[in-house]
């Protein structure tokens, strides 16, 4: 008793209220008076997410662990065999950004930093649906994956976070299905998604799949400033 449950109530509050600096130094005060502490590495991982968000009083609010959640219910449903829940789905375009980043721009992937590495000319990317050339993302929405054959050409598909485009489709419950252009005027079909995964061409498996055709767009890239 006592040694992971209560004890990461404990760490809470010296995080929070005493601004004990890291969850590791708070555990390393606490065993000085319990030895045995020992929160489960669940209860880690979400004492670092509450330090990451700088131990706000409304946790639920926060975007860093909507996308918390929301990666544990894609989690979750991968298991069961079935699509999350609509209400935990985040779709990037409406979230605001996460408060650590001083450039503005979404922290996606919340256990690293995965985003960081990106060429500067990427990062100017636009995805135009090659029929109509409506705008269905550009690369700050990218979900990156590295090539396991990288002797292959290009990846034949553009694997991107939920965007509210993507809603009336993502929200119905269905494990997977086509990706069609937003504008009623086109309806070209320009991706699809699989909730629990898709293997990319270049042989990596990428989960949730929610991809567009390489082929069904056309990428613009931006000079600085526009």
């Amino acid at each position: 008793m006592g040694k992971s449950r209560s004890a990461t109530l404990i760490l809470a509050y010296l995080i929070a209220d005493l601004q004990i600096y890291t969850p590791a130094a708070a555990l390393m005060l606490l065993r000085r008076g319990r030895p045995m502490a020992e929160p489960n590495p669940g209860f880690m991982d979400q004492l670092h997410l509450y330090h990451r968000m700088h131990c706000p009083l409304d946790v639920a609010s926060q975007p860093l662990y909507q996308r918390w959640c929301y990666k544990r219910e894609v989690e979750r449903s991968k298991k069961a065999e079935q699509a999350p829940g609509s209400e935990f789905i985040v779709f990037e375009d409406e979230a605001p950004p996460d408060e650590e980043n001083d450039d503005g721009k979404p922290k996606w992937d919340i256990d690293s930093e995965e985003d960081e590495g990106k060429d500067e000319e990427t990062a100017k990317e636009e995805y135009r649906c090659r029929r109509c050339r409506t705008q269905l993302g550009n690369s700050s929405y990218l979900v990156l994956h590295t090539p396991r054959n990288t002797s292959s050409t290009q990846c034949a598909h553009l694997f991107l976070h939920p965007l509210s485009w993507m809603r009336p489709v993502l929200s119905q419950g269905n494990l997977d299905g086509r990706l069609e252009c937003p504008n009623a005027r086109c309806k070209q079909n320009v991706g699809k998604y699989a909730w629990q995964g898709m293997k990319c061409s270049c042989g990596e498996w990428v989960v949730p799949g929610i991809s567009i055709g390489r082929g069904k767009v056309d990428v613009v890239r931006r000079k600085e400033g526009s």
